[in-house]
């Protein structure tokens, strides 16, 4: 995870945690649109009640760092929020394990009270090769806890994850969250 992640994991998360100011009513949900996110290589449907926080579409070329494409959050408001990301960046070493090292390396060097993460092999819903992660980071009150599909499609990093404050998520929970990614393939040369 880079700084810059960090960053826009740290305001979601302060967005979904303290409301604004007078505010009375929650965000509107998300429309099945709004929950959607597809690019040439992959497809992810969030869960129903989400919030969508921001959504773009950048070329996998100008993803030189972990750059966050869909943000939404769950629970927004509360304490118990929840904020689910869909990042890539372009890789070019490789192979699934190249990037999982890649970005374990940069979510270790990013965090300042200890990254703690337990990997299994998986599969996405169609078949595509992933890994399933659980990472611990920081400490005490302040400690944070994720769990994320990472894979690799020829061209990009991808990693489509859950985070909260440790004890609000599970990880039975962020698999049903988190269920709907599909990817294939990069098709290079495709135009977006």
């Amino acid at each position: 995870m880079t700084i810059r992640r960090s960053f826009f994991a740290l305001v979601a998360l302060l967005a979904l945690a303290v409301p604004p100011a007078g505010a009375t009513t929650a965000p509107p949900l998300a429309t099945t649109a709004q929950r959607t996110y597809n690019d040439p290589a992959m497809h992810y449907v969030a869960p129903k009640g989400v919030v969508l926080i921001g959504m773009r579409q950048v070329p996998y070329q100008a993803a030189s760092h972990m750059t966050p494409v869909a943000i939404w959050g769950i629970d927004v408001g509360k304490r118990e929020g929840r904020v689910i990301s869909l990042s890539y960046q372009r890789f070019s070493h490789g192979s699934l394990r190249g990037f999982y090292t890649t970005y374990v390396n940069d979510l270790r060097s990013a965090s300042k009270g200890g990254t703690f993460v337990k990997r299994e092999h998986a599969i996405l819903v169609n078949g595509m090769p992933a890994y399933w992660l659980k990472v611990s980071t920081g400490e005490g009150l302040g400690q944070m806890r994720s769990y994320a599909y990472v894979w690799y499609d020829g061209v990009r990093g991808v990693v489509l994850s859950e985070e909260a404050r440790a004890g609000n998520l599970s990880g039975r929970q962020a698999k049903h969250d988190l269920a709907g990614a599909s990817a294939v393939a990069y098709p290079v040369g495709r135009s977006y």
